[in-house]
């Protein structure tokens, strides 16, 4: 079997690219294994954490509709950031890049394990099955993009109807008044009481990682058949199908409860509401689709990672021999196999060695940084590439960019209050690595320099 380098094969529509994105994001994974985390920092007032995180991501979709139009590569965050920035600002945001991807995919098999044993009655360890997860998603990731495509549809329909069945349950037999939602509570000291607007905000983070994906159509803009040109149709289609498919579920939840008090206590406050509402076989259906699900979304994410790192060999970010390596196409499944397998192994060893909290809070912290930098870039492209067509404008410019940069500067500001000192850590040693990085590679790259 040989492999050649070469180019992504342009095969994908629109529609093609929003269900690979939205897939990615897993709704359902989404409001199952991250919602719960909004619901114990805000109780209901995750709900407003959820709206204010929609509003965001909509600034945030604003720049990469723009920047995606303008800067059409897979490389997406480090090809904005070295464009608009320069060599260094672009080396940082690949090495932010390269951290936070291998995260995913254990983060989401971890949370997935439980609705596994849910589902089949078994006690599994939950890092095997987080394994097996991982290490067949990257099997199925270097197939062909448009067979993926088709598959991961597919798997998005059984996940909307998982979270159908949630609504149903929810807005069927609701129990609390709609202004919980607008008037939130909160477990204090065993008592229900207002949710301080703090703790809210801070949710927003949370209920932002749970939109987190939507960009990802950019990255596929190489493998579009129109060359890219209504990649930022894709953005916002799949932002729009995202909030809508997550909302309703959680407003769902929080009004069709029995208990607010229980729900916040519970450790699993989805299967709380779904033991109250339904019976023990429908519990194990809609855990089967769950994990279903979230076995889908590891496999459009791999798909976005391979990528990635194949734009990173392409444009010269490694040693040569790397370089050669990541930008290799299979010759019968047209994809960048090697680049797609390039994460497998860190990706694996986290499924077997890391903390679920942990790898969440530490993953929203990179999430941020690489909003705000994305969203700076929005906010000078047009000055400081001026060079560049941007063939697709945001509406009301800068304000939708500032907006974003505001948003993430408040966030950043609030998470790091609560980063432990080795996450500190990480993020110097991630600039110091770039900085060594682009002044051994980088400077010396013909093709990164021209980027």
């Amino acid at each position: 079997m040989s492999s050649s380098s070469g180019s992504l094969k342009r095969t994908l529509g629109t529609v093609d690219v929003v269900a690979i994105t939205v897939s990615a994001v897993t709704p359902a994974s989404s409001v199952f294994v991250i919602a719960p985390f909004a619901i114990q920092q805000a109780g209901s007032g995750a709900f407003l954490a959820f709206v204010l995180a929609a509003v965001l991501a909509l600034m945030y979709a604003c720049c990469y509709s723009e920047l995606g139009c303008a800067h059409r590569s897979a490389g997406a965050d480090y090809v904005y950031a070295k464009r608009v920035f320069g060599g260094v600002a672009g080396y940082a945001m690949f090495f932010v890049s390269m951290l936070s991807m291998p995260i995913l995919p254990p983060l989401l098999a971890t949370g997935a394990a439980t609705y596994l044993n849910v589902a089949l009655g078994t006690q599994f360890d939950t890092h095997i099955v987080a394994l097996a997860i991982v290490a067949a998603s990257f099997a199925l990731g270097v197939l062909n993009i448009k067979l993926n495509a088709w598959v991961t549809g597919l798997f998005l329909l059984l996940e909307v109807a998982v979270l159908l069945v949630i609504v149903v349950l929810g807005f069927g037999n609701a129990q609390q008044p709609m202004s919980v939602l607008l008037q939130p509570q909160l477990m204090e000291n065993g008592v229900l009481s207002a949710t301080p607007m703090a703790l809210v905000f801070a949710a927003v983070g949370t209920a932002l990682f749970s939109y987190n994906g939507f960009a990802g159509a950019v990255i596929m803009v190489e493998d579009m058949k129109c060359g890219g040109r209504t990649v930022h149709k894709a953005v916002l289609w799949s932002l729009l199908l995202v909030v809508v498919i997550e909302l309703m579920p959680v407003v769902a939840l929080l009004i069709g409860e029995p208990s607010l008090a229980e729900l916040i206590a519970s450790k699993d406050p989805i299967g709380y509401v779904l033991s109250s509402l339904g019976n023990e076989t429908l519990v194990r259906l809609v855990s089967a689709g769950i994990f279903l699900s979230v076995f889908n979304a590891v496999i459009a994410i791999v798909i976005q990672m391979g990528r990635i790192v194949f734009s990173t060999g392409r444009d010269q970010l490694w040693t040569p021999a790397l370089n050669s390596i990541f930008t290799r196409i299979h010759p019968r499944w047209e994809s960048p196999w090697l680049a797609t397998l390039a994460l497998a192994a860190p990706a694996i060893l986290l499924s077997l060695t890391s903390n679920l909290a942990q790898m969440t809070s530490f993953t929203v912290l990179l999430l941020v940084i690489t909003y705000l930098v994305s969203s700076l870039a929005a906010v000078f492209s047009r000055v400081l590439r001026s060079d560049v067509e941007h063939s697709h404008r945001m509406p009301l410019w800068p304000l939708p960019a500032l907006l974003a940069v505001i948003g993430s500067g408040y966030l950043l500001s609030a998470i790091a209050m609560e980063a432990s000192p080795q996450d500190f850590l990480i993020i110097a040693g991630l600039l110091a690595v770039s900085v060594i990085f682009y002044a051994a590679h980088g400077k010396f790259s013909p093709t990164f320099q021209k980027l």
